[in-house]
């Protein structure tokens, strides 16, 4: 760390300069500065608080749905427990029971003594066999191993965040889980301006490159990144240990890469052909990282667009031996791209698929309707709308959760990538997670990377009438070319399946993919399928005889991805209640439940969809009332412990002949929503608004 300035800057009132480091920042502070901020810990306990901001960690892990469907806890230990402790929130929320419970906190004696509400103040956690060690991270003695980490927001109070790290990465077992938070402070400099009390509180302030390096030993089974109010980032996720670190996995491509480029080189092929851009015989950041992504267990299908010499092909495979790889390439240097592919297809599952990009991701796409890639990696041409095409065109076939690597992401040596990469993030499609660089210059230009990931939206529409067909496809008309929408799919319900529905079928074409299904019974549940071909996070909700605009979507979807773990609606306002089910203007305290225009993550259609639920939905299925919208809020209201959310966003209702002009629909609406709460013995609760 030292070797980053000529003297040492120093350290004064709130000013850490002399511990912060431009790579990672404040990552370890001295024995006085920690014992200060542990002391203003002490003192904000004393203030018998009665809870660490547990229901708001909750939500942004989504209420701990990855853990639920991990389906065990095992023996756990949290470091940082604090007075309260994350542990029961998380037991309570998953309904799952641990083995044991380890607490790790230095100031674990003072809150037994002193604040009321600490949850082991009998010395225990209630009903649970407990271990309390009041010692710092830094003096935790490892003696054994865990099959759960627990460590939220903890990292900001240690003493030395690398010797936390290593604590926690050795306490956990191989395959073991681990459930992380903390802040990260990309503008933090090591001088406090705005927040003196945070800056007493919390020494260690750590940079997004620390986060990230944190999570390469770790396959991410769920991630969240959240802006907070004093610019940091709070930074959520679970991820389950490797059981192959990451340093042998990079040995061993640095063996494979120079391999590679001495088979290249013997077979008479020039320097520029022999090295490719992610590993040059001199620098291993980019292959670390890239590696890193690639090694994700859910990355099983990777599509990349430049295979050339097919370095970074050799890097996937040995990332993931049993991956199967597509690459695309317009064959500008076919003699070393025909002599690279015979050698990379004897060692794995790669598929070459020769021409331009911007044509043959397209006819892919449409060709095999099947395959949704993990991993995208983006190293095609770099000049002209070449890497904005390859954008748009890849993000038709990108599963989810995906990861997106671009090569030679620079403002000034690659400006069409740089600017390509911009467009997609201006208008909502491309989320940038991170840029890497290399300290060194390569073939005359500056190294860098940038790793991001396609957010994008799934539509679904149920029909069954034909009547409605011309508005479905003005819908689709709106829908399909908006950059955030994936696919639209069409929910026909109903035994036959006429020609004009079918016909509405059309594959991407720098247009979203709209897919009909058809369902040979009739049931508004269909449309809540988890077992429909949706490849998005987000899931929007849309009756058949609505009229949209392209602000609709990108208000609904900007909403939602601020806090995915709610249900949104756009739709009316309605009262239930044992006295009826009336119209009632969002805002005023009767609303509770909000008409099906809802935008919600995908995730929900299994959690509505479960077993447990089936004698609920076949009640809804023989409802003329079709009160599936309710069921389905009502469910999800539940699980999540929310209220619907209102989204001002437009939408005309043209009230076609229907379902909702029968006679005596709100009594039977009343009816089915009253059995609906008395199955879940849960009522919905008052609506909530947010802003587009």
């Amino acid at each position: 760390c030292y070797e980053q300035w000529d003297q040492i800057p120093s350290c004064g009132a709130y000013n850490d300069k002399c511990f912060f480091h431009p790579d990672y920042g404040v990552a370890k502070v001295s024995k006085e500065r920690w014992q200060g901020a542990q002391k203003a810990e002490n003192n904000t306990w004393l203030e018998q608080r009665t809870s660490d901001r547990n229901e708001e960690h909750a939500r942004n892990f989504n209420n701990y749905a990855a853990l639920t469907m991990y389906g065990k806890m095992g023996d756990v230990i949290e470091f940082g427990a604090g007075p309260f402790t994350q542990s029961l929130t998380i037991f309570k929320k998953t309904g799952l029971k641990p083995k044991s419970v380890t607490l790790v906190e230095p100031l674990a004696h003072t809150y037994v003594d002193a604040v009321d509400a600490c949850r082991y103040k009998n010395g225990s956690l209630p009903g649970l066999n407990t271990t309390i060690m009041p010692v710092p991270i830094e003096n935790f003695a490892q003696d054994r191993q865990y099959d759960t980490v627990i460590a939220i927001n903890f990292v900001e109070h240690v003493q030395d965040a690398f010797l936390a790290y290593d604590k926690v990465l050795n306490a956990l077992n191989p395959g073991g889980i681990l459930v992380f938070h903390e802040r990260f402070w990309p503008d933090y400099d090591g001088i406090e301006v705005a927040n003196r009390r945070e800056f007493d509180l919390h020494p260690i302030r750590l940079s997004n490159r620390f986060g990230h390096w944190m999570s390469t030993e770790f396959d991410l089974l769920y991630e969240q990144e959240q802006r907070e109010r004093w610019g940091n980032i709070g930074y959520y996720w679970i991820g389950r240990k490797r059981s192959t670190p990451m340093a042998e996995g990079v040995a061993t491509l640095s063996k494979n890469m120079k391999a590679h480029a001495a088979v290249l080189a013997h077979n008479g092929f020039d320097e520029q052909s022999i090295w490719g851009n992610i590993y040059n015989g001199q620098d291993l950041e980019q292959s670390r990282e890239y590696m890193s992504y690639a090694s994700l267990q859910w990355a099983q299908t990777f599509c990349e667009v430049g295979f050339a010499g097919g370095h970074s092909t050799v890097a996937y495979l040995t990332a993931k031996p049993n991956s199967t790889i597509y690459s695309f390439d317009d064959y500008g240097k076919s003699q070393l791209t025909e002599f690279a592919y015979d050698i990379v297809k004897r060692i794995g599952d790669v598929k070459l698929i020769k021409g331009d990009s911007t044509t043959q991701v397209v006819d892919f796409a449409a060709s095999f309707s099947g395959v949704f890639c993990d991993i995208i990696s983006v190293d095609g041409a770099h000049h002209a709308e070449f890497p904005r095409n390859d954008l748009l065109n890849l993000k038709y076939v990108a599963n989810y959760p995906n990861i997106v690597l671009i090569d030679d992401y620079h403002k000034t040596d690659w400006p069409a990538v740089y600017d390509g990469v911009a467009s997609h993030v201006s208008e909502g499609s491309l989320k940038l997670r991170h840029v890497g660089q290399s300290s060194i210059h390569f073939r005359g230009k500056k190294k860098q990377w940038a790793i991001a990931e396609y957010e994008l939206l799934t539509i679904i529409c149920a029909m069954g009438n034909l009547d409605r067909v011309s508005f479905v496809t003005n819908m689709i008309a709106v829908a399909s070319v908006h950059p955030v929408v994936q696919q639209i799919l069409i929910i026909w319900n109903g035994p036959h399946f006429p020609d004009e529905v079918a016909k509405l079928t059309h594959p991407p074409n720098g247009d979203a993919r709209v897919t009909v299904v058809n369902y040979s019974t009739n049931s508004l549940n269909n449309r809540y399928d988890p077992n429909l071909p949706i490849h998005t996070g987000a899931v929007m909700l849309l009756d058949d005889d609505l009229e949209i605009a392209a602000d609709t979507i990108s208000c609904a979807f900007s909403a939602w991805k601020r806090d995915p773990s709610k249900l949104y609606s756009f739709g009316a306002g309605r009262a239930i209640s044992d006295n009826g089910y009336t119209e009632a203007d969002v805002g005023e305290v009767e609303t509770n439940f909000l008409l099906p225009r809802m935008i919600f993550h995908k995730s929900f259609l299994q959690i509505y969809s479960n077993e447990e639920n089936k004698p609920l939905l076949d009640y809804v299925d023989r409802q003329s009332a079709h009160c599936d919208d309710i069921a389905f809020a009502t469910v999800i209201s539940k699980y999540t412990a929310h209220p619907m959310y209102y989204i001002p966003a437009y939408y005309k209702d043209l009230a076609l002949p229907g379902i909702s002009s029968q006679k005596d629909r709100c009594q039977r609406r009343i009816e089915c929503a009253l059995a609906i709460q008395s199955f879940l013995n849960w009522t919905l609760s008052t609506v909530k608004s947010v802003e587009c």
